[in-house]
């Protein structure tokens, strides 16, 4: 599905911004299921997904801070269609900007700049279908969770691509990840995993090779139906939000996760939302974004 990508520039804006400013929607280009990242200097680095005739490939732009539009802007070409999200990071090299792009039936490609988005090299990655969450780290690596209508996995590669064929670690069927995240937490990673039934987390805590199973371990189970997780860390800590339901009522709650500890919960909206989006900026304040059926809220801390 083509759609305008204001959601994404609002969520760039809202983790980015002061917590008494106002943020306001605008329109970057044509596209589907974008990403976005936002460096040290503000400027957002953002890409999607998109289409020109047969020709398939990611759209790479920069919004600086206070902007509203592209200052730059190219096409990153691939080969075969996309399935999932475009996924925007930054190392800590200065300069360092990785667009991973998930291709159907061939390699995905991780398109690699040393010059702050000026020029990319395109490196082969693994095969996988889909691609939820995709995060620079532990260390000068790439850890990746999968999407899709299969069960959630995972793999961590290098910097160049280097790294599993396939997805080399399992989390969970198809039907217990129906909603996934993946966050760095502790020097390690966590991953969260939603359905009708519970809510699962599953940690590697730093030690050994994170593409070995046996080095995962299960976390904290939050039973009933527990949906939507979507997690963030920095520098107030790692924390995840989720939608609880019991009959006809829909919460939104957000818990601090400590160790491999759930803290209390803290309820923010009584909405129904179908998809969230929790940031950390750099100062640790926290920013929630939600859909309805009707509305797109945002909810940030002080």
């Amino acid at each position: 599905m083509v759609r305008a990508l204001a959601l994404a520039l609002l969520a760039l804006l809202a983790a980015a911004a002061p917590a008494s400013a106002a943020v306001t929607p605008r329109f970057l280009g044509t596209g589907h299921d974008p990403g976005v990242a936002v460096d040290g200097a503000g400027t957002a680095h953002v890409a999607w997904l998109a289409e020109d005739g047969d020709q398939e490939f990611a759209e790479y732009c920069q919004v600086p801070r206070g902007a509203r539009s592209c200052t730059a802007r190219q096409r990153l070409l691939h080969s075969s269609f996309s399935s999932g999200k475009a996924q925007v990071l930054l190392g800590p090299q200065p300069g360092s900007v990785y667009v991973l792009v998930p291709v159907v039936n061939d390699p995905s490609v991780l398109f690699r700049s040393t010059d702050h988005g000026a020029t990319f090299t395109a490196h082969p990655v693994g095969e996988f279908i889909g691609m939820e969450q995709a995060l620079y780290g532990p260390g000068d690596s790439i850890s990746i969770m999968n999407g899709g209508s299969v069960g959630a996995a995972f793999a961590r590669y290098g910097v160049d691509g280097s790294g599993p064929a396939e997805m080399p670690v399992s989390f969970g069927s198809a039907t217990e990840s129906l909603d996934r995240d993946l966050v760095l937490h502790a020097g390690g990673l966590a991953a969260f995993l939603g359905s009708g039934e519970a809510m699962r987390s599953i940690f590697w805590n730093g030690v050994g090779d994170p593409n070995a199973q046996q080095n995962w371990i299960e976390g904290p189970r939050l039973g009933g139906n527990r949906t939507s997780p979507s997690a963030a860390s920095g520098p107030s800590g790692t924390f995840v939000a989720y939608v609880d339901r019991k009959g006809r009522r829909s919460d939104t709650f957000v818990r601090r996760l400590r160790g491999q500890r759930y803290r209390r919960a803290r309820r923010v909206s009584r909405e129904d939302p179908t998809e969230l989006s929790l940031a950390q900026g750099p100062r640790g304040d926290l920013a929630l974004l939600w859909r309805d059926s009707d509305d797109t809220w945002i909810v940030r801390s002080r």
